[in-house]
Order: C-alpha cells, then sequence, then structure tokens
C-alpha cells in the first residue's frame, strides 16, 4: 500500500470521523424533521417567506432533502467509514476471540492485579481434579494444560460479545440498504375518493402519474370523531378489499389514523379528508316502510317517484373547514303543501303529511384521502433493526470474563492454587464474582 493509500485508509478507519458524520447526520435529519418536507412551492413561499424558501431549495434541503445528493453522500461516507473501521479492528478482536489462553504464563499470572493465592493440601495431580470440579460446580466449564511442573485450568464465558460492535456495524449497513432498496423499487402515491365510490388506482406523488392497485378498494363510509370542544379527534374510513384472489368474499375492514390497513405490500395511512358540497338524504314512509336514499347537491330537486314526493337543500351553514352543521330541507307531497325545516349533520327529524309520516335523515359526503407506501425494503430493515437490538445486547449485556487457575507443587507436599481473573467491562461485578468465587473455592475442607 502507497502512503497515499495509506493515508486514505487512515482517514476512513478514523473513529474521530464516524463521529463527525453522525453528527452531521443527527443535525441534517433533525433540520429535515423540523422543516416539512414534500410540501408545494407555495407553502415553503408562505411559511418561510420567498427569500429563505429560495434558498433552502438551492440548499436541496427542500422539498425532500432525505432524497438529495448531499444527504446521500453523507449515507455513502458513513458506510464506508464503518466498514473501513470494521475492517481495520477485525483481525485484533478476532484474535482476543480466538486466543489460546492456556499459552499464558506462570509470570504473567502472578501480575494480574485480580488474584487469590492458597494452600491445598493434595499433590498438584489429584488437586486440579479438585479444583476442576469446584470450578465446574460454580459454572465455570475449564480447560486444562501441563504448565511448567504444574497444571494451569482456564474457562471464559462471553467471548463473542466482542464481536458485538460489529453486529451493531452489519446492522447499520443492513438498514441503509433496505432504505436504498424501498427508496429505489418502491414509491409512495395518494388517493382521494368519495363516499361510495370504488377506486383501481393510485396516484404517484412525484410523476402524478396511476399506479394500478390490483384490486378494488370501495369506500362505504367516513366518520368524524370529535372532542366535546367541537375539535377534531380521528377519523377513519370503512373500506371494502374486493380480491377475488384472495378472498372469496369482500372482505371489510377500517382505515383510521395510526391505523393504516395492508394489503398486498401496500400500506394505506388515513391522511387528510375533504368535505363535498353533495349531500345524503335518506326518506322513508314509517308507515310503509319504503325508503329512498339520494345524493343531492344545494338548490336541486330530488323526486321519488313511486311516493310521489320531492325533496332538496335549500340552505346550508358549514365551518371554516367546509364541514355543514345544518341543512334546510325542502319537502313536497301531494297531500300538503310544501314546507321547509331545519335540521342538523346525521340527524333524524319525522315530518307529518297526510297520508303518511316521513322520516329524514342527512349527512354531509366526504372525500377519504389516503396515503400509500409501498417498500419492499421494509423487511430487510425490520431484519436490520432485529440485528442491532441483538448486536447492542452483545456489546453491552454480556462481559468477556476469563478465570485461570494455576496449581504448583509446594514444599510441604500439597499444591499452592494462584487463582486470577479478569473481564474487559463491568469490572466491578466481576470483582464482585471473583471475590465470591475465591471464598467458594476456600470453604472446601482440603483448601485454606
Amino acid at each position: 500500500m502507497t502512503k497515499e493509500q495509506n493515508q486514505v485508509w487512515r482517514l476512513f478507519a478514523s473513529v474521530k470521523l464516524a463521529l463527525w458524520l453522525i453528527g452531521l447526520l443527527a443535525a441534517t435529519s433533525i433540520l429535515g424533521t423540523i422543516i416539512p418536507q414534500h410540501k408545494s412551492p407555495e407553502y415553503y413561499i408562505q411559511e418561510y417567506g420567498s427569500e429563505l424558501a429560495r434558498l433552502l431549495q438551492v440548499m436541496d434541503i427542500v422539498p425532500n432533502m432525505y432524497g438529495s445528493w448531499w444527504f446521500v453522500a453523507l449515507l455513502i461516507i458513513f458506510s464506508i467509514n464503518l466498514i473501513v473501521c470494521s475492517l481495520d479492528r477485525l483481525p485484533n478482536t478476532w484474535r482476543m476471540v480466538v486466543l489460546d489462553n492456556l499459552e499464558t504464563t506462570p509470570e504473567r499470572l502472578q501480575k494480574m492485579p485480580l488474584k487469590a493465592e492458597m494452600q491445598i493440601n493434595e499433590e498438584v495431580g489429584s488437586a486440579g481434579e479438585r479444583v476442576r470440579r469446584l470450578l465446574a460446580d460454580a459454572g465455570w466449564k475449564t480447560e486444562t494444560r501441563d504448565k511448567e511442573g504444574g497444571v494451569l485450568l482456564f474457562s471464559q464465558k462471553g467471548a463473542w460479545s466482542r464481536l458485538g460492535a460489529y453486529i451493531i456495524h452489519i446492522s447499520i449497513l443492513i438498514i441503509f440498504i433496505g432504505a436504498l432498496t424501498g427508496s429505489v423499487f418502491g414509491y409512495k402515491a395518494s388517493i382521494m375518493f368519495p363516499e361510495g365510490e370504488t377506486v383501481e388506482h393510485l396516484f404517484d406523488r412525484k410523476t402524478g402519474q396511476p399506479i394500478p392497485l390490483g384490486f378494488r378498494l370501495h369506500c362505504e363510509t367516513f366518520t368524524i370523531g370529535y372532542y366535546p370542544n367541537g375539535m377534531v379527534r380521528d377519523y377513519r374510513s370503512d373500506v371494502i378489499i374486493i380480491d377475488p384472489e384472495m378472498f372469496a368474499e369482500p372482505l371489510r375492514t377500517a382505515i383510521r389514523v395510526n391505523h393504516p390497513l395492508k394489503h398486498r405490500g401496500l400500506t394505506f395511512y388515513q391522511s387528510s379528508y375533504q368535505p363535498l358540497s353533495e349531500f345524503l338524504i335518506t326518506v322513508r314512509n314509517t308507515k310503509t316502510g319504503l325508503e329512498r336514499t339520494a345524493l343531492v347537491s344545494p338548490r336541486r330537486q330530488v323526486t321519488w317517484e313511486e311516493e310521489g314526493v320531492v325533496f332538496g337543500v335549500t340552505e346550508t351553514m358549514a365551518d371554516r373547514m367546509g364541514r355543514v352543521h345544518e341543512f334546510r330541507i325542502w319537502f313536497d307531497s301531494p297531500g300538503a303543501d310544501p314546507s321547509t325545516f331545519g335540521m342538523k349533520d346525521k340527524q333524524n327529524v319525522t315530518v307529518q303529511r297526510p297520508e303518511a309520516d316521513y322520516s329524514f335523515y342527512v349527512q354531509q359526503r366526504y372525500a377519504t384521502g389516503l396515503q400509500v407506501a409501498n417498500d419492499p425494503g421494509v423487511w430487510i430493515v425490520y431484519l436490520g433493526c432485529g440485528l442491532m437490538i441483538l448486536g447492542l445486547y452483545v456489546a453491552f449485556m454480556i462481559t468477556h470474563r476469563r478465570v485461570w487457575a494455576y496449581l504448583s507443587p509446594a514444599d510441604n507436599g500439597g499444591s499452592k492454587l494462584l487463582l486470577c481473573g479478569g473481564s474487559n467491562r463491568n469490572k466491578a461485578s466481576f470483582d464482585q464474582r471473583f471475590t465470591e468465587l475465591a471464598q467458594r473455592l476456600r470453604q472446601d475442607q482440603a483448601i485454606n
């Protein structure tokens, strides 16, 4: 590797570069969250003024910062940095994982800060078997090797925890791959259609081109829920999925805010609604039980020929959002003069006529607005997130703990035991466990 190549490698292997990139990505992500994305140019001009809106557009912060060249470049540089850092440090970590710890010399064991020395009233061979059995009872499965006239026992737990950081690195790259897959091969679309209608196409949010659904979606009703003070609490669309390839019968379900519908790899989110200047009026003859439901526009009359009656909406009162809350109904039947009466939205009113009583029910018609996402990379992202949770658990919850027990001949015919240990993190906790292990060994009558 040339000097220039070595400098480039050191640059991308730098943890300092990783910290800078993480900081930049975090800061720009906050900026992209504060400044709404995917809005019209008029929106940004109205919110920030023409000069600032133009600057945001030139800097590619709006309308899609997360798809801008510089944000994608940051992600690519961070990915390269992550890969190079991993490749640069993995060999040393791997050597620690597969290290032959029985090659440790007695002199090195004597220099370890965490140690305990004991005497055993048995010769080295039988003493080694006793210590091996006592360590096994304490949960330490040991390996044994003869060492300089004595016996060295070794046991470890959590050696693979040193690879936790690399599992996290891989998970981040998998999440990036999933996001890229969704960006390239997926799409986001929208649809706005009135109650009582059926759609078979979506419209791409970027190009406006129609996208076939592959099935039919029918909106039965749209409902708005209100708080006692009149503010909107939530809204939902009751829909029917007509998909003979998937269901023998049409499937009824609901789409609510924060409760999307998932079907055939598509996710339908309830995002908006639009009040329409049309009203559904249901008129029922309370004597015969016959009824008629009609879609009525303001100041246009509807004739119910079977009953010989005529009705319509003459006036409406709406709020600033276009939601009509009061109606003025005109009604005419053969046995009496025409009459008008008022009623509220979704209210039942009965009108008495000489020939029969008629029940009226009226409600405003709405169009439901749905955002639709097709993201084939979502399962890759889920895999990356699951792998990240595993990596975090391995890296921070599992500790690499090691214990050595070296037995050598003593002058009195017995054996000397040198117990040593160490961990790569959570040292206070391991020190306590090591002390408990030493005390457990000392409780054996042959060890003092």
